[in-house]
């Protein structure tokens, strides 16, 4: 009888901690799906923002010119990296190249580095994460001497 009563009590300690680890992993899980939430809320309210200055006919390009920005670079070619270099494309702004993490697997019309490699001055850098600016900013700020700008304050000065 005792060792029925062990093995039930190892049994049940089991189970509470296989218990534990799931509740943990759910919540890593809801965190998880939190934060790529916030991202893609932060995406959609650019992209949003950004259609509202095209259907009133103007160009984000306006920004880089009234701050003399005529050489820049792009941090960030996904989705909105890739938008922003097809819409300044036609303008007087020169994208010089773009920075991404993944720049070796990546294709583009443009000139791809990554972090690591040999910057080419600039006037100004555009990073297109909405979600991770403070970091990337201090990074390239070590880096470079230039301003580093949130395609979110391009798109809301406009």
């Amino acid at each position: 009888m005792r060792k029925k009563y062990q093995l039930l009590m190892c049994l049940s300690s089991a189970i509470i901690i296989i218990e534990l680890f799931m509740i943990k992993f759910q919540q890593n899980c809801i965190v998880k799906w939190k934060k790529q939430a916030e991202k893609s809320m932060g995406q959609f309210m650019l992209m949003n923002q950004w259609t509202r200055i095209k259907q009133e006919g103007k160009n984000l390009d306006e920004y880089f010119i009234r701050n003399n920005y005529m050489k820049i670079a792009v941090y960030g070619m996904g989705y909105i990296g890739t938008r922003l270099v097809k819409e300044l494309r036609e303008s007087e702004i020169e994208i010089v190249y773009g920075i991404d993490r993944n720049a070796k697997n990546l294709y583009a019309d443009i000139r791809l580095i990554t972090v690591d490699e040999k910057m080419a001055d600039v006037d100004a850098v555009v990073v297109t994460f909405t979600d991770e600016f403070n970091d990337i900013c201090e990074m390239l700020s070590e880096r470079m001497d230039c301003p580093v700008i949130s395609i979110d304050d391009i798109v809301n000065e406009i």
